[in-house]
């Protein structure tokens, strides 16, 4: 049973503190729709062209949306620790559906050093992973081209970046149709998985609670994430992503998660339901749970 953290509150209240500080410059620029120059999401020019492209992630998987040069992005995302699956109904309900439970929780920030490359910093309370990040949209779909292709590398490690390290490296390829459809793919190389997993204490209580041998002889993963997001409203969107590994070290089931969410002016506010409490690109390669379901949320602004 993953039991409670005891450092969630601080987490969740930085979190609501930075949105907080940001919500009032949304809704002054909200209040002056006179002001051509008041624009609430850095992103809404982008927007504007393919509406169903709407945030840089799925639900961890990644996007090709881009970020204005010189701007920035907060995001936070939230696992409750409970299996929605174990008990009955009225105990789910004793505990809020899993809210009284515990969460892992994890803090992400990135900014747009040009129009094309931006880079950031995420840190999970899961294992204490801290990854750092950088990306290159590459490609951007149009006239030219068919599709959008961005290029990223990645470099994570458990207790503050400071034990067992990932390197990874992921290509995400993207194409909208109209304003309603975005569609991914994301392939992606991730090293050192298999340590991750055997490491002192960490072996039998690893992201999902599962352990193999099969896949031994391997130390890294391929893997594929597969997403889309279909705006099914003016602001509103269902998103679905699933992570099958395609080789290497292959411990457990591929990360799959659904969601619903709204946007409103620079955020993006997403309920979801997945069965990992993974977010980053080694702890989505690890794999997440054949059988347990777990809620959770994003929140994320652009500014």
């Amino acid at each position: 049973m993953f039991s409670p953290f005891t450092v969630q509150s601080r987490f969740a209240g930085l979190a609501v503190l930075v949105c907080a500080l940001a919500l009032p410059a949304g809704l002054a620029a909200q209040s002056t729709p006179a002001n051509p120059q008041a624009v609430p999401d850095p992103t809404a020019a982008l927007t504007a062209q393919r509406p169903a492209e709407t945030d840089l992630n799925l639900i961890n998987l990644p996007t090709t949306l881009s970020l204005k040069r010189h701007r920035g992005y907060f995001r936070l995302t939230h696992r409750f620790a409970r299996d929605l699956r174990r008990g009955t109904f009225d105990d789910l309900a004793a505990s809020l559906f899993s809210l009284d439970d515990g969460a892992v929780i994890g803090l992400e920030y990135r900014y747009a050093i040009t129009t094309t490359v931006h880079a950031g910093i995420a840190r999970s309370l899961l294992s204490k992973t801290i990854v750092t990040f950088v990306r290159w949209d590459a490609v951007r779909q149009g006239a030219a081209a068919p599709v959008s292709v961005s290029v990223g590398g990645s470099y994570e490690g458990l207790n503050n970046l400071r034990d067992n390290h990932q390197p990874g490296v992921a290509v995400t390829v993207s194409r909208t149709f109209g304003d309603a459809l975005a569609l991914y793919a994301t392939p992606a190389f991730v090293a050192h998985t298999h340590a991750v997993d055997t490491i002192a204490g960490h072996t039998g209580h690893n992201d999902v609670g599962l352990e193999t041998d099969e896949h031994a002889g391997h130390d890294s993963t391929w893997f594929t994430g597969l997403g889309a997001r279909v705006r099914f409203s003016g602001t509103g969107y269902l998103v679905g992503e699933y992570s099958p590994r395609i080789a290497g070290y292959d411990p457990n089931r591929g990360v799959w998660g659904v969601g619903i969410e709204k946007r409103t002016g620079g955020h993006t506010l997403q309920l979801n339901v997945t069965n990992s409490f993974g977010t980053t690109p080694g702890q989505i390669a690890r794999g997440g749970s054949p059988h347990d379901v777990y809620l959770g949320f994003n929140i994320t602004r652009k500014f």
